[in-house]
């Protein structure tokens, strides 16, 4: 899978991104075309850190916009491709939630304190266009490194990360790193971009056959090279992977309609998956045992309310499982007129499932008076038909 890689192990800015985009092979011409077209100017301009080669980018531009919406039109207005300018508005969106969240106002009326200037909007609309001329089909990061010591904001001499960085890295779970040097190394508009277009962090190299290798070079002086690296490559598919946990309790004095809708309960608030197991309890009564998967943050919750609905008095809690997930995606198919949502399960350009939504078919069936194995039947063969289409 063609895949772009990030590397920033000295943090990520707006500047040091196209720098790194460019010098990997991303074109030019959009990339200057984007930027002028939000009222910037762009130099690119060849730096040497020791026997590194890096591309320097700088944005001319000494205005500011006002507005969360005035920003909008400005990239509406802009020379960007519809997909670019999709991510743009993402980007934009990330910004303006942080601001909104570390300011505490509505983000309509966020102010930009710490990344208003023009020159952010550039850097957006830069960056997508950037990687939308790469056309790779996967972004994967490594968690950026954000420096350390002291910054300057708008709120006055505060830790390093910023406000809006950190609530960024904060709301799309993205993990980091301090060090390796006393500055300001990922900016807010660096974080926003990386939000909006990584669509894995890992904490380590992944496995990546190398075809192109680019370096974006930052402004300041921190003791050591200056430099964002970013990988053009192919990386060998793989599941995804996340990190869950498991609940359990035993129970022997709850009926089974209290189970079904324990089940049911579970689920709407959160749970990744229930089952329930038949037991031999102590003293050979027969009993149950209940086991939830779920995400770290929600053990909690989910435990509260396993106790409350089974009068359980405690949990089996079992931390940091690692699961391995085939990815997913949800289609329509068209069934005797109705439509039916189906879930594509694949690894790589494998289709290992395909499974048409049984509550839909069941509704069908009934307004039909036919049998539901029929609908079912007839949504996972247009399914597969589908599926075999996307893949290819």
């Amino acid at each position: 899978m063609r895949t772009l890689l990030f590397d920033p192990y000295c943090g990520a800015s707006g500047d040091m991104i196209i720098g790194a985009l460019i010098d990997l092979g991303a074109d030019i011409g959009s990339v200057r075309s984007a930027v002028e077209s939000v009222g910037c100017g762009l130099e690119v301009n060849e730096r040497r850190f020791d026997h590194i080669r890096a591309l320097r980018v700088e944005v001319l531009s000494d205005k500011s916009f006002r507005s969360l919406d005035e920003a909008r039109d400005i990239l509406r207005a802009s020379a960007l491709s519809s997909r670019a300018l999709e991510r743009a508005l993402r980007i934009l969106d990330i910004m303006a939630s942080a601001e909104s969240k570390v300011h505490g106002i509505d983000k309509e009326n966020a102010m930009f304190h710490e990344m208003g200037s023009l020159d952010a909007l550039a850097d957006i609309a830069g960056s997508s266009a950037a990687m939308e001329s790469l056309n790779v089909k996967r972004i994967i990061s490594i968690a950026p490194s954000v420096g350390g010591g002291i910054t300057d904001t708008s709120h006055g001499k505060l830790p390093v990360p910023a406000p809006a960085t950190l609530e960024i890295l904060r709301s799309h779970r993205i993990p980091w790193r301090g060090g390796p040097v006393s500055h300001e190394l990922l900016t807010p508009t660096g974080a926003a971009i990386l939000a909006a277009s990584v669509d894995e962090f890992l904490e380590h190299h992944p496995e990546i056959v190398t075809d192109r290798v680019g370096y974006g070079a930052g402004s300041r002086d921190i003791g050591m090279p200056n430099l964002l690296r970013a990988i053009l490559g192919e990386v060998p598919h793989r599941m995804k992977h996340d990190r869950v946990v498991q609940i359990e309790t035993n129970v022997d004095d709850v009926t089974g309609e209290i189970l079904g809708s324990l089940i049911e309960r579970l689920m709407k608030e959160g749970a990744l998956d229930v089952t329930v197991v038949p037991a031999v309890m102590k003293k050979g009564r027969s009993g149950s045992v209940v086991s939830i998967i779920s995400m770290e943050d929600d053990a909690r919750r989910l435990s509260a309310v396993l106790m409350r609905e089974t009068g359980s008095l405690g949990v089996r809690v079992f931390p940091a499982l690692h699961r391995l997930i085939a990815e997913r995606r949800i289609e329509s198919v068209e069934v005797m007129g109705r439509s039916v949502p189906v879930k594509i399960g694949f690894i790589g350009d494998d289709i290992i499932s395909v499974k048409p939504e049984h509550d839909v078919c069941r509704r069908i069936a009934e307004e039909l008076d036919i049998p539901v194995k029929d609908i079912i039947r007839i949504a996972s063969e247009k399914g597969w038909r589908l599926a075999g289409r996307k893949i290819d």
